[in-house]
């Protein structure tokens, strides 16, 4: 976990020093020296839970008629209790014995079926998470088709989201310390669950909320303080933390529930039930500033919440409230069985100067943003450990596509030599190799063969191979050790000229300068030799590279800069021009890997790893290289997780059998998380990435 800063008069971790807040319109006010604490009167609360076994809430919005809304309470052994706004009891569903409940719009079930309203819990009769569904006609609650989701543990917190950036439902379930991620199915009718991944946060985790619009997952580790977390599945879990347990921070003792209300785009807030004085503090997510604090008081017969266990917000116009209502789970009820009580957003915002909600309809939910694909296969992990695959080259059979192999590095051992379906075939120990390619028609022993170059860390040269098509296995060629003259070997790719027929190996160096020296390759008897024939410098740091046979162009991602496009011929020099650059809009700090998809007539598609932002953009092969679009690697139905932080890839059009007819695109994994395991690659159709980007 990294440590922030901020300040003397703040913590060692980023907990709030005041900072700027928003008026009920939305604007920028002055940062207040002590944030307030408001009391807002409940105006409405639920019939006590008959078995006094419940401890979450949440709500389910009618799609039509929005006054028959309803408030979810987990009763435990009492089921699923179902009250109206004004707390009058529905009836309960007793097919569950749920201790926490979530509600997610935009579910589809089967092909062709309206979106609805999921409702999950985390059951302890099954000791999973069992879908639900209400009927908005009569209210009733049934079970969604499906086997519970097996969580393994005891489960101490339970929230859902759906991605905006793909359209997929998620279900966070905190379970002894940890948060699982599981994507929620419902393309064959029935809700049926994937692990995804595994968050590891502390062994007091429980309550969790999430915010859509920043795709942020809020955890409280219920003795130590509140954390957020990325809540994409492929992006990186580091925990970073908003607020304390006291004396580091401002919560009591214990966080016992969380909800996130977004107002607008701008302004959205946290809430968090701060158990021990019985308040609830709110959080600005921009700047994860504490604001304040309100409670929930007593109005007539109804007495205040004191220590509240499950919190939900709802930020929509709703019952006699403009801007919402706030439902909080209230553990004491003044002696008697647990309750829920309701208080609107109204007041709230107007004593803590906050931002009210601007009518966006929470069960409306938005288009997926962004173009994804599913791989078709993985390979088997690497048997390393930590950052260990990094590049793959693809070896395209002459006679049988489905014979195509698939090289790739493993950096703390050597080549890995895969077939179609992810299996290993070769393994060959040979240092720490980082970047490999390859290219056919190699004149070597009388014979036009394939040869592969590798750059090797361990002996600070290149590696050299040669396909054994009839074995599927490589045969080094090497004349001896082949030594670069760089510091440390880094990126590397091939090339073979049209001009003189010359086949040529790029490697650059893992240093700031970004040093890049191009070498001729030589048979020599059954061995083949290097020759260098040209250096220069990228600027920066570069490795990602990829050449074109045919127009003479290579490819060069300067990760921190741009992708450069220079000739490729030994006399080529250093001009060169950005075909993309890395900024707002472009490309994300670190851009590496970089591929071709070779179209006839000098068409096709340039592809490079977008590692910063865990997506992969392509650019066209001819003119310009004008930019097409970006795309995401995304876990796959058949239980193959997604792709991120991708270091290298290759791509080839060739048709390689009935699942790549039009080509096939392999990634390297960085976070190889459907479970955990050891890094590996993924293998994409090139017609699905066309589909995507239309």
């Amino acid at each position: 976990m990294r440590e922030h800063i901020v300040g003397a008069a703040c913590t060692f971790l980023v907990v709030a020093c005041g900072g700027m807040r928003a008026d009920a319109a939305g604007n920028a006010t002055a940062p207040a020296a002590t944030p307030p604490a408001v009391d807002v009167a409940a105006i409405a609360e639920t019939t006590p839970s008959p078995e006094n076994d419940g401890n979450d809430v949440a709500f389910w919005l009618h799609p039509t008629d929005p006054g028959r809304s309803l408030v979810l309470g987990t009763g435990g052994t009492a089921g699923l209790e179902l009250f109206a706004l004004d707390g009058r009891r529905i009836g309960a569903f007793r097919g569950v014995e749920p201790d926490f409940v979530a509600v997610s719009y935009g579910m589809r079930l089967g092909s062709g079926k309206d979106a609805m309203a999921l409702v999950v819990v985390g059951d302890r009769a099954s000791s999973g998470l069992v879908a639900l569904a209400i009927d908005p006609a009569t209210l009733e609650v049934s079970r969604v088709p499906g086997d519970p989701m097996p969580v393994h543990g005891e489960i101490a917190g339970l929230c859902t989201y759906r991605s905006p950036d793909t359209g997929r439902q998620y279900a966070f379930v905190t379970v002894e310390g940890n948060v699982q991620q599981w994507l929620l199915d419902g393309a064959d009718g029935t809700v049926h669950g994937t692990l995804v991944r595994t968050i590891p946060v502390g062994v007091g985790a429980g309550y969790c909320a999430v915010d859509a619009s920043s795709r942020t997952l809020f955890v409280a580790e219920e003795k130590t303080g509140i954390w957020r977390v990325a809540a994409e599945p492929e992006t990186d879990a580091e925990r970073k933390a908003i607020d304390l347990v006291a004396p580091y921070g401002h919560i009591a003792k214990e966080v016992k529930g969380l909800a996130v209300y977004r107002a607008n785009d701008q302004a959205a807030y946290l809430l968090a039930a701060d158990v021990k004085p019985g308040r609830f503090n709110v959080y600005e997510l921009a700047g994860d500033t504490w604001l304040g604090s309100f409670r929930i008081g007593a109005a007539g017969a109804i007495d205040a919440v004191g220590e509240s266990e499950g919190l939900a917000v709802v930020a929509w116009p709703i019952g006699s409230s403009t801007g919402g209502l706030v439902a909080a789970f209230d553990e004491d009820n003044d002696g008697a069985s647990g309750n829920i009580k309701l208080a609107s957003w109204d007041p709230i915002a107007a004593g803590l100067g906050l931002a009210s909600a601007s009518g966006r309809d929470p069960r409306t939910v938005a288009p997926p943003t962004a173009r994804t694909v599913e791989p078709r296969v993985e390979t088997v992990p690497t048997e390393n450990y930590g950052d260990a695959a990094d590049d793959p080259a693809i070896w395209v059979h002459p006679t049988d596509p489905g014979l195509s192999l698939v090289i790739g590095t493993n950096k703390k051992r050597g080549l890995e030599v895969y077939d179609l379906t992810g299996r290993r075939l070769q393994s060959l120990p040979d240092g720490r190799v980082n970047n490999v390619d390859l290219r056919e028609g190699f004149l070597f022993g009388g014979k036009r063969v394939a040869i592969v170059a590798a750059s090797n860390r361990t002996t600070k040269g290149i590696s050299l191979y040669r396909v054994d098509g009839q074995a599927r296995r490589l045969v080094d060629v090497a004349d001896g050790v082949i030594e670069t003259g760089l510091s440390d070997p880094y990126g590397l790719c091939m090339y073979r000229s049209a001009k003189s027929g010359e086949t040529y190996v790029f490697i650059n160096d893992n240093e700031d300068s970004g040093t890049m020296r191009q070498w001729r390759l030589v048979a020599h008897g059954d061995k083949v030799r290097a020759e260098a024939v040209r250096t220069f410098k990228v600027g920066s740091l570069a490795e990602g590279c990829v050449a074109d046979d045919e127009t003479g162009a290579l490819y060069v991602s300067e990760e921190d800069v741009a992708l450069w496009r220079y000739s490729a011929e030994p006399n080529g020099g250093t001009e060169r021009r950005a075909v993309g650059r890395v900024g707002p809009g472009g490309l994300t700090a670190d851009a590496e890997g970089v591929g071709l998809w070779a179209g006839p007539n000098g068409t096709g598609y340039i592809v490079v790893s977008n590692q910063g932002a865990d997506n992969y953009a392509v650019f066209r092969r001819e003119g310009d290289n004008a930019f097409v679009g970006f795309f995401s690697i995304v876990a796959s139905p058949r239980g193959i997780d997604g792709a991120s932080e991708t270091d290298g890839l290759d791509v080839t059009s060739a048709p390689l059998g009935p699942q790549y007819p039009r080509g096939l695109l392999v990634v390297q994994d960085g976070r190889n998380i459907g479970p955990s395991e050891p890094q590996n690659f993924k293998f994409v159709s090139w017609e699905d990435v066309e589909r995507a980007l239309q």
